[in-house]
């Protein structure tokens, strides 16, 4: 794994090279009336077909490479599916939030909005040694595991639970705020023309709309 550092290093130079990028992804959606997009946000290795991928890592397969701390290349309500699995913990607070304000702005008042992320109830059952997570790096002490597991090596900047996330859902305009079961979240089903689900275990998933 690259240590956090280099990560922190490369995205500041990504910040800034991405601009022109995203001028030209702006004109070419709105010069092409996009009005239901599938978008998917950081989407690391998880390249789903049928979909936008989006991600800063041009070693990746990406359709769109941009900055997530940048406002979102797509016209206001032009996206039909947003997804975004893991990616939002990476994030300061404030930058999570300007992107959940770019979210409300883009998906459609018809449209829906699938949000995933490390549960910090999850890291209490790792410290109570009912679960665990052994990567990055594995520790014999349970509540120093579950640490490792919201932190990730320092990866992560944040940790939520339900209200929480919730909360920044609520902050940005969003009013129809749902936390998915367990039990469904690893289940993939369909979001229009695509299937999304399948998260790892210990994840919390919400759909928002407005």
């Amino acid at each position: 794994m690259v240590p956090q550092q280099i990560k922190d290093l490369l995205f500041a130079v990504n910040n800034v090279a991405v601009q022109p990028n995203l001028w030209l992804w702006r004109a070419r959606l709105k010069a092409r009336g996009a009005d239901r997009l599938h978008v998917h946000l950081g989407c690391g290795t998880n390249y789903i077909p049928g979909m936008l991928n989006c991600d800063g890592n041009l070693m990746r397969k990406v359709d769109l490479w941009l900055d997530l701390r940048r406002p979102l290349p797509f016209p206001d309500a032009s996206v039909l599916v947003l997804y975004t699995s893991h990616t939002l913990e990476h994030l300061f607070p404030e930058d999570a939030l300007k992107l959940f304000r770019e979210i409300h702005r883009v998906v459609r008042r018809d449209g829906v909005a699938r949000i995933a992320v490390p549960d910090l109830d999850y890291a209490f059952r790792i410290a109570r040694g009912e679960a665990e997570s052994l990567w990055p790096r594995k520790f014999d002490d349970h509540a120093a595991q579950a640490v490792n597991y919201l932190f990730c090596d320092g990866q992560h900047k944040y940790a939520y639970n339900y209200p929480l996330l919730a909360s920044f859902a609520r902050q940005v305009g969003f009013t129809d705020i749902r936390q998915v079961p367990e039990e469904q979240g690893f289940l993939p089903r369909p979001y229009g023309d695509v299937m999304l689900g399948g998260e790892p275990e210990g994840s919390l998933v919400i759909e928002v709309r407005h």
